[in-house]
């Protein structure tokens, strides 16, 4: 077959309407260009969602920075988890205890009250907050937490322990020993029962006695720092200065905060060591510009190296962060005499302080010699 190469195929009708399709086109895009509706309008980039970090990772963080003795960041991973999950006690738990070891007693007693709050029933948030009312000296309320404690689970060697310590406090010290006695039997490596046994021993002068039950405790838990601050305490009570300031250095090792800093600074200045004193109390103060005994301490090494012009203003902070309950008598009349000694005299500011003084002790001799230079 022959393909004929004349032929044409004939035209289509109406293929002259694809300029219609164009203006509809063209009209359209311009309508849409001056409207412009907000489909059409540029939508903003929104990041990729990241997953929200579960209470259990915030808890492993926590016990990261805890083994390292970064107590600051435990305890801010510590309350992430709490936040994410607000009916578990235990994160708050162990901020409490956090506290107790770091000797933020009042900060202590908030996370463990939050703790009871959220979980009325746990042992152990019963138990901190007992403790932390033991140390504020509301011993009363203390025991019946205690107490209550017990009724849960009669044979948790940490309720019992407290029970131990709270009887210590107050006095009854055969008591004490009972409660003591019960937990070592059932666990006779409890850290908080060998550390309260030695204490014991501690308030009925047994100094050796305690070093030694210390010094098990630090076998079980070597990362406490509070135990190695309280075996120092034992090592200056038999005047074992080189001891003392070794055990208050391991502290600070485990875990330089204000408080073992603080406990190192104010042991070189018992023992005389006023320069180094003050140097360690100054790192004190500058990690825990709020810390009342460590600016005490700082101003009192100011004081004696006659350094008033510093001891004055840090006296004077240290006093209004420790309220009249925990002002010692010194830091009342070293801060008067510090206006004193100065240059130019300040008696105006020193008598206030030195009467603060002797309302506590009217024959006390340095803030009567004050008030005699002042006259």
């Amino acid at each position: 077959m022959e393909l004929d190469r004349t032929y044409k195929p004939p035209r289509r009708r109406g293929s002259g309407g694809w300029w219609r399709w164009l203006f509809f086109v063209l009209f359209v895009g311009s309508y849409l260009y001056v409207q412009r509706p907000d489909w059409l309008a540029n939508q903003p980039l929104q990041p990729t969602p990241t997953p929200t970090r579960s209470a259990l990772s915030w808890l492993a963080e926590a016990e990261i920075h805890r083994e390292a003795g970064e107590f600051a960041a435990a305890i801010a991973a510590y309350e992430r988890a709490a936040q994410l999950e607000p009916d578990n006690a235990d994160p708050l738990v162990a901020i409490a205890d956090l506290y107790m070891t770091d000797r933020r007693i009042e900060k202590a007693l908030d996370a463990a009250q939050r703790a009871v709050q959220a979980d009325p029933e746990n042992v152990d948030a019963l138990n901190v907050y007992a403790r932390s009312l033991d140390w504020l000296g509301q011993y009363e309320t203390a025991i019946n937490f205690a107490f209550d404690a017990l009724d849960l689970e009669p044979d948790n060697p940490t309720t019992l322990a407290i029970l131990g310590e709270i009887y210590s406090d107050v006095g009854n010290w055969s008591r004490a020993q009972e409660y003591i006695d019960q937990a070592l039997e059932i666990d006779p490596n409890h850290v908080l029962a060998l550390r309260n046994q030695a204490v014991l021993h501690e308030l009925q002068g047994e100094y050796a006695q305690a070093v030694q039950v210390f010094q098990k405790a630090i076998a079980v838990a070597p990362d406490r720092p509070d135990l190695y601050i309280e075996l120092g305490r034992q090592y200056q009570a038999l005047d074992e200065w080189d001891k003392a300031l070794e055990s208050y250095q391991k502290a600070v090792e485990i875990a330089p905060t204000g408080v073992t800093l603080d406990a190192f600074g104010w042991a070189l200045y018992l023992s005389g060591d006023t320069l180094q004193a003050q140097r360690e109390l100054r790192k004190a103060v500058e990690i825990d510009p709020e810390y009342g005994p460590a600016l005490a301490h700082l101003g009192m090494a100011y004081y004696s190296r006659r350094n008033y012009e510093e001891a004055a203003p840090t006296l004077e902070k240290a006093i209004a962060l420790l309220g009249e309950d925990q002002t010692r008598i010194e830091y009342y009349y070293s801060l008067g005499l510090a206006h004193i000694y100065k240059k130019p005299r300040e008696c105006d500011k020193a008598i206030p302080w030195l009467r603060k003084a002797l309302e506590i002790d009217p024959d006390t001799p340095p803030a009567l010699e004050g008030l005699r230079l002042c006259r």
